[in-house]
This record gives structure tokens, sequence and C-alpha cells, in this order.
């Protein structure tokens, strides 16, 4: 989730940074991000301009990318009461559907589906060696070469040094490949590489010319073959989106289609007249089918309402849940004294529950809703020769660098340099684990260390991680050039931070930030459990630096200049809860000042209460309901040091709405902890400079979340991680690949979102819900363009507060149904 207040950077307010210049194929494939940096990707970013319904299933490729289920699953949400009648009834009146009642339910009955509409391709055409077609033969070559090319454990910052380019490195491995033309079936394809040029642009217009295809066809075939390989080309779009974020350019997606345009091209000039011919009459074929899905003509027409009648059945009950205390108003829990505590969460649905429980556990604390990674955009540099840990929003560029140091320039160093010697041990341990042949060398390669090892998890003795963090002197200094922050952009920065969660006046006693992280050992995607807004780590940090930000008397004396007091009496407070646990640890806590103790072990006395609460609402999901409180416990803190638990929690999953509204809206209401919550009050910002930065950051962010969860569960052979007890770690942490498929794996896995009998994700879009005036949620649909394509086309799904319900946001109106 992305902070509301902060700015500084090309993001800011919802200024996303621009893509780089790339071949126009290219922007449908959605980026990725590194396994340490894991961030939740909307898989259909690249054709948001479009309506969802039709774009989801992207025109000439082949894999399934459609965000529609087989109609099995909507007959069970129907015979199941998941989908009622009113349901069905309101798709119907929205989408403005002819089809007849009685022909939707005949589809029901019927598990069809429209057939692939892909591109033709030469390389399908011409069988290698194998009697394979060629496609698969260039679909392993290529994978290889980009394996080769990106192995992050030998060249850490070659893709800076212009001399390299991905086209090239496959170029040359293609040349010096002697079995290339047998295993392919392509006739001298070595001969035609030699004469091929080294530059991706030239070697593109050569390819372009062989083809002859119009520029139409040639944007179809771009996208079937970069779906081909859709994970290594998501990794080229992710690369290529970072170094925008550092104002470099970068064009290594458009490399990649560049090769596979040249094989296709090959294949075409060294075809016999036959397979010309037959390539040409495909072609002729493929242009006359219709990609604008006519409801009247095809299954995704019943689809189509029937997966918004699913959706709508989730609507019902959120405005059932929301408007049950009669006209939508404040809480009914009000309290009668000002609170004490004031608790700030990360907006993530599983702080939901949390929140809930923490409340109803004492009247004296309050929860407030806001972006896990407290305005605080950093890179961690510790005392290691490790590269800093992003601690941000993997969307943002940071600003600054978080550096720290015992005090000492000469102990700093020394540190250093010990870390560094453990560092090398580190490392040839990671290179021998990550190898081809690493499931037979890796024991041999470490001894009764590693054997130590294997035997401690497999007894399931690993140590428990700690969520403390020992104090620390850490400065922050600007990214670019270095210099030290300066006081007063450290006040700026925390009056964002006070300003984006609607907190300027009647402070508490205790303002505790909350950070969150998911704590588990042997997952390639435990960055995916972490805190999304603190770049995929844990989140206890940012709220360190946060609090001592707060607590800083400079910085106190400074807000007072912007028209924020914090009393004296108020101190800030730093803790982490452990989503797989719910056990929340209160960090620095020998920094507390002994005049706070007895409210802090208060607090901690609610902490645990609320944790025990939340843990046996969550226990059913996760197969262990029926235990007592201690057993419970301690079979959940056993999950964060399995090295064999495939499902330490659910995640995100089954995540269905935000809601952008004071805490008196929604306190005591049960959300199921499906609904990501961010503190908003429309009284305090007139101006609707705080609602802009909502919507086009922390919403775009939800809506990436949804959306990948959505494709994992629709599309989970193109969009999904596939089965995580067949992964691959590749490059140490550029992505998995799934047994021997050499693709790497986009989204969750099939454990994330599946218990093995059912999903634990229902596929819906997200159901955004806005307490603001409709003319200021206009204006923002005005003013920023990706927004407004999010919404127009139905990526997601817009509401407000209304005094009797919640109104829709369509076609330009407000509708109260």
């Amino acid at each position: 989730m992305l902070n509301t207040a902060f700015s500084g950077n090309k993001a800011e307010l919802g200024g996303w940074p621009s893509p780089p210049t790339v071949l126009p194929s290219c922007s449908m494939i959605p980026p990725s991000w590194p396994l340490n940096r894991w961030i939740a990707v909307n898989p259909w970013w690249g054709v948001r301009h479009c309506p969802a319904e039709q774009a989801s299933q992207i025109p000439g490729v082949q894999p399934k990318t459609s965000m529609f289920m087989p109609m099995a699953f909507y007959r069970s949400a129907w015979r199941g009461g998941r989908i009622k009648q009113e349901d069905l009834s309101g798709a119907i009146e929205e989408l403005g559907s002819s089809l007849p009642v009685e022909q939707l339910f005949l589809a029901l009955e019927k598990d069809e589906s429209d057939p692939s509409q892909s591109a033709p391709l030469m390389l399908e055409q011409i069988r290698g060696a194998d009697g394979l077609p060629a496609i698969e033969t260039v679909r392993e070559q290529v994978a290889r070469a980009c394996g080769l090319f990106f192995d992050q454990q030998q060249s850490r910052d070659f893709l800076r040094d212009t001399s390299h380019s991905l086209f090239k490195s496959w170029l040359e491995q293609s040349i010096h490949d002697i079995t290339l033309d047998r295993r392919a079936g392509v006739k001298r394809a070595r001969e035609e590489l030699k004469s091929i040029s080294k530059n991706h642009l030239q070697a593109y217009e050569w390819a372009h010319k062989i083809l002859s295809l119009s520029g139409s066809d040639i944007e179809k075939l771009a996208s079937r073959l970069l779906f081909e390989l859709v994970g290594w080309a998501s990794w080229c779009r992710g690369v290529d989106w970072r170094e925008s974020l550092e104002g470099r350019e970068s064009s290594i997606a458009s490399e990649l289609l560049v090769v596979f345009l040249v094989w296709e091209a090959i294949a075409v000039d060294s075809a016999n007249t036959d397979q010309r011919y037959q390539w040409q009459r495909a072609w002729g074929r493929f242009r006359n089918l219709d990609f604008v899905t006519d409801p009247g003509k095809s299954v995704k027409g019943y689809e189509r309402v029937w997966h918004r009648a699913y959706e709508y059945g989730y609507k019902r009950q959120l405005t059932a849940s929301l408007f049950r205390r009669g006209k939508g108003g404040e809480s009914g829990k009000p309290t009668n004294k000002p609170a004490t505590v004031q608790a700030v969460f990360c907006i993530d649905v599983r702080s939901e529950l949390m929140r809930r429980h923490l409340e109803d556990c004492s009247s004296n604390i309050e929860t407030i809703g806001f972006a896990g990674f407290f305005g605080m955009p950093v890179v961690h540099q510790t005392l290691t020769p490790n590269e800093g840990e992003v601690r941000l929003p993997g969307l943002l560029a940071a600003a600054y660098r978080l550096v720290d140091s015992t005090g000492s320039p000469a102990q700093d160093l020394n540190t250093c340099r010990s870390a560094d010697s453990r560092e090398a041990i580190r490392q040839s341990i990671r290179k021998a684990k990550y190898s081809s042949f690493s499931s037979f060398t890796l024991v041999e390669s470490t001894g009764l260390a590693w054997a130590w090892k294997l035997l401690r998890d497999s007894l399931n003795q690993a140590k428990t991680p700690d969520a403390s963090f020992e104090p620390a002197n850490r400065r922050l200094y600007h990214c670019h050039g270095g210099d030290p922050v300066s006081d007063s952009e450290q006040v700026s920065l925390a009056e964002k931070l006070l300003r984006g969660m609607s907190k300027t006046t009647d402070f508490p006693s205790l303002l505790v930030f909350v950070g969150h992280g998911s704590h588990g050992d042997n997952n390639p995607h435990r960055a995916s459990l972490a805190c999304g807004a603190c770049g995929g780590q844990n989140g206890g940090l940012n709220a360190c630096v946060a609090t001592d930000l707060i607590n800083d008397p400079v910085i106190r004396a400074g807000l007072v200049d912007r028209g924020i007091r914090i009393p004296d009496f108020t101190i800030a407070v730093a803790a982490e809860h452990c989503t797989v646990t719910d056990c929340v640890t209160i960090l620095q806590r020998d920094l507390i000042p002994n005049a706070y103790l007895d409210a802090v072990i208060q607090l901690e006395q609610s902490l645990e209460e609320a944790g025990k609460r939340t843990r046996r609402e969550r226990a059913t999901a996760l197969g262990l309901n029926g235990l007592n409180d201690e057993i419970l416990l301690n079979s959940m803190v056993k999950r964060t040091s399995s090295w064999s638990e495939i499902r330490p929690e659910w995640g995100l999953a089954n995540n269905a709405g935000i809601i952008f509204a004071k805490r008196s809206r929604t306190r005591g209401i049960n959300l199921q902890g499906r609904v990501f919550l961010h503190d908003y009050d429309p009284v305090l910002d007139a101006d609707g400079v705080i609602l802009e930065s909502l919507m086009s950051a922390p919403m775009i962010v939800a809506n990436w979340i949804n959306l990948q969860y959505l494709g994992s569960v629709s599309a989970p052979d193109t969009f999904g991680a596939g089965n995580k007890l067949l992964h691959s770690v590749v490059g140490g942490n550029m992505g998995v690949v799934e047994g021997n498929n050499p693709d790497l794996r986009l989204g969750l896995s099939l454990q994330s979102v599946h218990d093995g009998q059912k999903w634990r994700h229902e596929p819906i879009r997200l159901h955004v819900v806005i307490d603001a005036p409709p003319e200021r949620i206009e204006a923002v649909l005005r003013k920023q363009a990706d927004v407004r394509q999010l919404v127009e086309n139905r990526w997601l799904w817009l509401f407000r507060w209304g005094d009797g319900g919640l109104e829709s946001y369509r076609d330009g109106n407000w509708n109260s149904n």
C-alpha cells in the first residue's frame, strides 16, 4: 500500500512514473519484482485503457488470460446460495443484457468455453529433432539465455552497462550453439543469425520485413510470442520499470520481443512452399476472428452476466454490514471519553481483524488505518556489505537512505568487515543451493553444519524469528547526492504522515505505530506475506523510524509552525504485528520513559487478548479450530519455523474492498478480514488534495493486489505461480520455475489461494467505498487518467457513502441501487 502523504519523486500524488519507451506490445505485459522485493501486480495493467470484460482476454495469445471462471464455478455458487436471484437481476439490469434468463440458466449447466484465438506461428509448424514444434525448443533456448543474462549472483550491476544487452547476449549464445539447427528444426538458423545486426532495433526492422505483416498483425503476433515466456517477459518489464524509477532508460523487454520475432522470421524464411502456404492461410483465418466479444454469440456473454451476479453477492453482503445500524452513521459503540491510546495499523486486510478485536478489548483504544511504511520512503543500509533493503512500495523510488551506525567510524568499519566475511560464506552456500545440482551437492558442500540445520528444521526446532530492533545511531541521507536530510525536510515528512492519516489534533498519551510482517521459513514467496508497503519487508523498522521522528523535540517544534501541536504528554511507540501468530511486540521498549510503562503494560495486555480473539477467528480457515488458546498459539508459532509448512497463513486471500472513511464509520463492524481500511476525514480535506492522493496511490495498489489474486484464481496457468512443492528458485531472487517448465512463474502459488478442496479467494473486483462529496470524487477522476481508466473500464467498482446506502458510480452518474 502506498503512503498518501509521500511526495518527493515522480510518483507524487498519483503522478505514476511513465514506463520507458518500448515496442508497443511490451506495454501489455505486467512487470514483476524480485522475490526479496515481491509486490502484487495487476496482470492486466497494460490493457487498463480497455473495458475489463474484453481486455482481460488478451487477443492473439494462446494461454487463458480471462478474469472469468468456468461455468461450473458459477453453477456451484448459484446452487449454494452464494448468488441469489436479486444478484442475478441486478447484474442483468446493470449490464443491460438482452440474453433471455432461460438461456442464462441453460448456459450455467454447460461447461463450455470459447476456443483459443491465438496468432499463428511458423514455429508451431516446423518440427525439431525430437518431433516437437520448434517453439518448444525456442522457449527453452530463450529462457536459458535470459537466465544466464540476468544471473544476479554473477553480475549485479551490469544492466547499467550499455555495452551489454539481452539481445546481443542471446545472439552470441545462439551463434555458438552447434546443435541449434537440428534441435529447432529450422534450417540455416545459425547462418542467418550470424548476418543479423546486434542492434535489436535494426534486427526488428529485418524481421518485420521478412514477416511482411501489417502493424495490427505484428502486434498480435508479438503478444502471442511474449506470452510464450510471459514470466521472463514480465521480469524484463520489471527491469525496465525499476530503471525508469531511477531516471534511466532501459529496453530489455523490447529486446526479448525482438529475440522471438527474429526466431519467427528465420522460421518463415527457411520454410518450404507448403509451410508458407499453410502459415498464410492460418493468418487469413485469424484476421477474420472477432476479438470484440458479442454477448449474444459467445460463451463469454453468459460468463459476464454470471460473474457480475457473483460480484453483486459480495456487494449485498458489504452493504448489509455497513448499514445494519440504520443510515450508516457513527459507530454503535461510542466512547464516553477520549482515547488514551491510538494505534496506527497498516491498511492491510489482515489488520482489520486485529483492530476490531483490540477496540473491543478496551474503550480507551482507537485504531487508525494508514499505509504501513508510515510515509518513510527509505532504503535501509545496515552495517553489512549487502545492498540496502528497500523499505517502501515497489512502485516508488526511494528518496532517502537510512544508514545504521554504532556511533564510531572505526567500529563501523570493523563491524562491516566481519559481516563481509560472513556474507562470503553465505554467498557460497547460496551458489550451491541455487545451482542446477543443488539437491545433490548442497549437504556435501556444507558438511555437518547443513546436516544439523536439516535435522533441526525437520524436528521443527528452528528458533522463532524475533521482531525486536536494537537501538542504533541511524541517520537519513538523500539517495541522490548523499547529503544529510535537513530538519526542515524531516518536519515535512512528519507533517505529511500526520495529515495523511487525518491526525492533526486530539493526540493521545500513546501514539502507537504498528508495522506488520509474516515470519516463515523455506518459502521463496515469503515477501508476498510481509508488508507490501515496506517493499516486501516486515514493517517494524519503518514504525521505529516514524516513532523517532514524532518523538524528536526539534521536529515537534517545527510542526507547531505548520499548525500541528503535539502535546508534551504524547509519546510515540513502535510495534510489529506478526500476521502468522497475531502476536504484537512493542519495539525499543527500553527507550520508553518510566512514566509510561503502566500504560504500555496495559496496552500489551489488550494486545495479547486481541491476539487470542483474532487467532480464534482465523483458526477454522487454517484447520486449527477446536484448540484451546495455548495450543492454538503454539501451533501458529510452529508454522513460522516449520520448513515443511506450505500455508503458514492465508495472506491477503479473499480481499474484496477498500474503505476511505473515519474509523467511526466502521468501528464495531465485522468485515471478515476482507477490506483495506484507510482513515479519511472529508471535513479536513476541503480542497480534495488528500482524497486525490488516496485514490491515485493506495486505491491503485489495492487494485493491483486484488487483480493479482483474481488472476491467480481465474487464469492460474498464466498468472499464477503453480504448485510451490515443485518450485525451484532462479538466480537467488529473480523468481521461481515450476518443475521442468523453463518460464518464470507469476503471481501466487496454488497453495496461497486454494486449500486442496476449494478456492480460498473469491475472484471479484475491488469494491472501493469513499466517504466524500460526489463532486470531490469526480474531480479526481477528471484529473487522474489512470484512476479514471480503472473506474470507467470496470477494473474496480466505485461507491460513495450515501445517507441510506452505497451509491455506485456508473457511466458518469451516481446510482443508489
